[in-house]
């Protein structure tokens, strides 16, 4: 990768306290920051923190258009510069270490001399409640494989998909393979994306030196061995409807889709068991299984 970093940031009704301990700790490790709010309540208050970060440019949008619009709002405005050779993807409440962005490059250089044809790096996610270190996954067949980085020495780990909070992509990935998909709004974006990468030969690594605090949903809950994340029923909703709209991707193999047909009927038996506002969760999810099927893209007509 040649070039300089930006970083594109998408925000959404965020904590200000979370927007300043991201800015301060990732202004330094950036040439450019994008700020890509969502519609937020308080864009106002975000603006004037932007006021102490001049490398920052600020788009706001009128509303909300989903993660994946924001995303590529923000990539493409980054990418008009043609010193800019990479962008680093980020939610409004991630925290990168204080090193992470040069760590992802070192490791980014050494894995191309080593002969390997990237599409993207990305850090090993750290839960802020738990301490714990988030599982780099793996597809082989029908079986998901979980690896548990533990040690910070330890070498890149080959991923099948990447978060794309702190994930470092160059500009000719974007060339090769598109942007985000703006049509799922929300969730599984980042696993479409990863799987086009994959699909064009190209390999994504998580490195172990590298560190960011990212929580992944409201709650978890321990069941028979394994943590279900616990989301909001919009939530749900385009979990559901997203599931069904994986399955219609042509460049996703279909040991995957089988796999993913299977559990997203039974994780929905086992947390409907466990949520209260059963009859919600239940209504949000068959209308996101419907709305798959039928097509119905962008954002749900549940949230208006």
């Amino acid at each position: 990768m040649t070039g300089q970093i930006a970083a594109v940031i998408v925000t959404y009704h965020p904590l200000i306290t979370n927007i300043q301990q991201l800015l301060e700790r990732l202004s330094p490790q950036v040439a450019s920051i994008v700020v890509v709010d969502n519609g937020s309540h308080n864009v106002e208050e975000i603006e004037k923190i932007l006021l102490n970060y001049p490398q920052t440019t600020l788009i706001s949008l009128a509303d909300n258009l989903g993660i994946g619009f924001a995303q590529n709002k923000g990539i493409v405005f980054a990418l008009e510069k043609p010193e800019i050779g990479g962008v680093i993807l980020f939610d409004h409440d991630s925290l990168p270490e204080t090193q992470m962005v040069q760590q992802l490059l070192e490791a980014w250089q050494m894995l191309t001399i080593d002969g390997h044809n990237l599409g993207a790096v990305g850090p090993i996610y750290r839960d802020p409640r738990t301490l714990r270190n988030y599982p780099i996954s793996v597809f082989q067949g029908f079986r998901l494989i979980h690896n548990y980085p533990q040690n910070k020495d330890a070498k890149p780990i080959s991923a099948s998909f990447l978060i794309s909070s702190g994930c470092l992509i160059d500009r000719k990935t974007f060339e090769t393979i598109g942007f985000m998909n703006e049509d799922f709004f929300i969730d599984y974006i980042d696993i479409e994306w990863s799987f086009r990468a994959c699909n064009k030969g190209l390999e994504l690594f998580a490195i172990p030196t590298a560190i960011m605090w990212h929580q992944v949903g409201d709650d978890r809950l321990k069941v028979l061995g394994r943590e279900i994340s616990i989301h909001s029923p919009l939530r749900r909703y385009y979990l559901a409807r997203n599931s069904i709209l994986m399955l219609k991707q042509p460049h996703i193999h279909w040991q995957y889709k089988v796999r993913e047909l299977f559990y997203t009927v039974s994780r929905v038996v086992v947390y409907i068991a466990l949520v209260p506002q059963k009859r919600k969760y239940l209504k949000y999810i068959l209308c996101g299984w419907y709305d798959g099927i039928v097509n119905r893209v962008g954002k749900s007509r549940l949230s208006s």
